[in-house]
């Protein structure tokens, strides 16, 4: 038997649905973490692309009876009957009358996004079904109509009306009378789209007959020309993320709240970003979705600026956006850029007149950030810029593709969040389980996390606890750049040791051993800290595991495993645990 074989409780970047990490043990589910975020996010995913967690846009996905589908002249029969992942989850929708449709908007496209829709569709009375895309929110019409042959699995005709383009249509048999219904496509200057289902007499028609009918399941509308592997939703909002960005493993991302200021992010064609050019410069030259970005859609812009021939810093060209900031706080910019033959360099600045940073581009998509403080209150501006002069750069002009552009208050960035006609909040990421007295030991037992820290900007705390720091074990990442391993007992304050690793936005091993008069720390394969004295008799229950509790003692970074024992472990066991 293995060590982790004796733990209590473990868990790592693993499985997952909406509002719980999986525990790797106990198996049982009584170890799941609970995981709130109550918004959507982005993570790296393992093929190294930015991706919206989740990716399909559309809400409760296997429950069509749900308030977040319109239904007009349609009912449902939920649960009627086995779906393609063989549980009875799949729904009868049926016509009520002669004009029934089924529809959802999701309403955060970039604009002119290509899109995909797909739903598993399977025969009952009737042998055609229609799957559309709507524009919504736009000044252009364009809706795009595809008919499919639930009787002989084909797809029939299809009909783009307005300025909707119509790129690919699919239709794929996946057993037992169940195929995946699929259509792409585009509507220009669209900013938000609406995925719906009707159910025809016929190929290219629209005529529909009460008490028509069809199986239904797994609804699913994706940014991109893919329809990408099938996931489940319901709210959307509370899906750990699985974070590819250190490389083939995922860690587990624990982000705090933050607004991106900026809006339509990956947009730059829009009049939200504008266009300058002084001197012999030329105004930025913009072509949207010329490229695929770090999402692997093509949804990035190529730029050109130029700043003509010049030698002064009047010749310039410029690409901004204006924001409002307070005088002292600190905001980051990032944003994604690539250059189209490498060594193109441009200049940044943010949060009100800084100076410049150069960025000297490669060929290969990179994040570049700056982070600066305000200083003063009042409106500011993001600066991405060539100019001519002493200290700019060498190159008078760029083709760059750009992406993802963000501003947030903070001393680091966070992931990408997307935005269209306003600002967007991701909040933050709460993890914890509480309940689970059983799986802590009261009074001995071994606390371990393999972690990197986000930031040292304000005290961290990974805990077991009552709920109440007032009976606790922790490990408090502070701003001084330590680590406190500390634990209050009936008698108050039993063991606090500082604790200094090279450095805590790295990754390192942490593991508190503790033993009535035994107390221990080790971090990363060395004993940090003993203490032979200190009861363990705590004022109340431990009941819960705060990886991420919320409020100001919130952990933020990235976690790849963490665990409980119910017995002190001993110093060879804890090296062992710890070595990196």
């Amino acid at each position: 038997m293995s060590l982790l074989d004796t733990a209590s409780l473990i868990v790592t970047p693993n499985g997952y649905k909406e509002g719980k990490l999986y525990s790797v043990i106990p198996s049982d589910g009584s170890g799941d973490l609970s995981v709130t975020r109550a918004t959507t996010a982005t993570r790296v995913n393992s093929a190294g692309l930015v991706e919206l967690v989740p990716y399909n846009l559309l809400s409760y996905s296997e429950a069509f009876d749900n308030a977040a589908w319109t239904k007009s002249s349609i009912t449902i029969s939920a649960n009627s009957t086995t779906a393609p992942d063989g549980q009875t989850t799949a729904d009868t929708l049926t016509n009520s009358s002669s004009s029934g449709i089924i529809l959802q908007t999701y309403s955060s496209v970039n604009t002119s996004q290509i899109v995909t829709h797909s739903v598993y569709l399977k025969r009952t009375n009737n042998d055609w079904a229609v799957l559309a895309i709507a524009r919504s929110g736009a000044t252009t019409y364009g809706e795009m109509y595809v008919w499919f042959n639930l009787s002989t699995g084909v797809v029939g005709g299809n009909l783009p009306d307005g300025a909707a383009v119509i790129l690919d249509t699919e239709i794929e048999n996946v057993g037992n009378g169940w195929y995946r219904c699929s259509v792409t496509g585009y509507v220009p200057n669209a900013v938000a789209y609406t995925a719906f289902m009707l159910y025809p007499d016929g190929n290219n028609s629209f005529t529909r007959v009460t008490g028509q009918s069809v199986y239904a399941w797994g609804a699913q509308l994706v940014e991109g020309s893919t329809a990408k592997d099938y996931q489940k939703t319901e709210t959307r909002l509370n899906i750990p993320r699985l974070d590819y960005s250190n490389g083939t493993c995922p860690s587990l991302l624990v982000e705090p709240q933050r607004t991106n200021l900026l809006t339509y992010s990956s947009s730059f064609d829009n009049a939200a970003w504008l266009k300058y050019s002084g001197g012999t410069g030329s105004l930025p030259a913009i072509t949207a979705n010329s490229t695929n970005s770090p999402s692997g859609v093509q949804d990035a812009d190529t730029i050109v600026l130029n700043a003509g021939s010049g030698t002064s810093t009047s010749d310039q060209s410029l690409l901004y956006q204006n924001f409002s900031v307070t005088n002292g706080t600190t905001y980051t910019f990032s944003f994604y850029a690539k250059g189209a033959v490498g060594g193109e360099q441009i200049m940044a600045r943010q949060a009100g007149g800084g100076s410049y940073t150069k960025f000297t581009l490669t060929t290969e998509w990179e994040r570049y950030t700056l982070t600066e403080s305000a200083s003063y209150t009042g409106n500011a501006s993001v600066d991405l810029t060539i100019r001519r002069g002493l200290t700019e750069p060498i190159n008078a002009s760029a083709t760059f593709y750009l992406w993802g552009a963000q501003i947030e208050v903070g001393s680091y960035s966070t992931s990408y969040i997307p935005t269209t006609s306003a600002s967007v909040t991701r909040n933050a990421d709460v993890i914890s389980k509480t309940g689970i007295s059983s799986l802590i030991g009261q009074t001995e037992g071994t606390v371990f996390v393999d972690c990197s820290a986000a930031d040292l900007n304000t005290f961290k705390r990974i805990a077991i606890s009552s709920g109440s720091y007032l009976s606790s074990v922790y490990l408090d990442f502070r701003n001084d750049g330590s680590v406190v391993a500390a634990a209050w007992t009936n008698a108050g304050l039993a063991f606090y040791y500082t604790i200094t690793p090279s450095n805590p936005l790295n990754r390192n091993k942490y593991a508190i051993g503790y033993k009535a008069n035994d107390w221990v720390v080790y971090v990363n394969g060395s004993l940090a800290a003993s203490q032979s004295s200190g009861g363990t008799t705590f004022s109340s229950t431990l009941s819960t595991f705060e990886l991420s509790l919320g409020g100001n003692d919130n952990f933020f970074g990235d976690v790849n495993a963490a665990a409980l024992w119910k017995t002190r472990l001993t110093n060879t066991q804890l090296a062992q645990l710890t070595s990196i």
